[in-house]
């Protein structure tokens, strides 16, 4: 059972309302295809929107910038360095934060030792046994 290439893309294509495979369906008695076509008219009110959209996003991104700059020039009028949006900046820990991360580090590996004096060897590797190197 063979089947051609045009049977295939019509049943394919079946499943859509209205067919879309095959032959055009006729037309109702007393219409005409320029009754049922968006026209000119359609055209026109589709470039409408678009010119619409085009000025409303053209103003939008002109608001966004005049409220970054705003907000730059507020920055410098009071003394305070400008932020920027998707800058990355040092963050600050306080006191009670330090405290608790080298507590945290201590208890999980050990009091640091103060400082090593360089008249010491480096302690030897308890996996190898061996000393790195000076």
């Amino acid at each position: 059972m063979a089947l051609s290439f045009d049977a295939l893309i019509s049943a394919g294509t079946q499943w859509w309302p209205g067919g879309g495979g095959g032959e055009t369906p006729d037309l109702r008695d007393g219409l005409t295809e320029d009754q049922i076509t968006p026209g000119i008219e359609g055209f026109l009110f589709t470039l409408l929107v678009v010119v619409m959209l085009i000025f409303v996003v053209r103003d939008l991104a002109k608001r966004a910038r005049k409220m970054k700059y705003r907000s730059q020039v507020e920055a410098e009028l009071s003394g305070e360095e400008p932020e920027f949006p998707g800058e990355i900046t040092p963050a600050s820990i306080s006191e009670a934060q330090q405290h608790a991360r080298s507590s945290a580090a201590e208890a999980r590996f050990g009091k640091a030792p103060d400082s090593v004096s360089e008249s010491e060897p480096p302690a030897a590797d308890s996996r190898t046994g061996s000393r790195p190197p000076v």
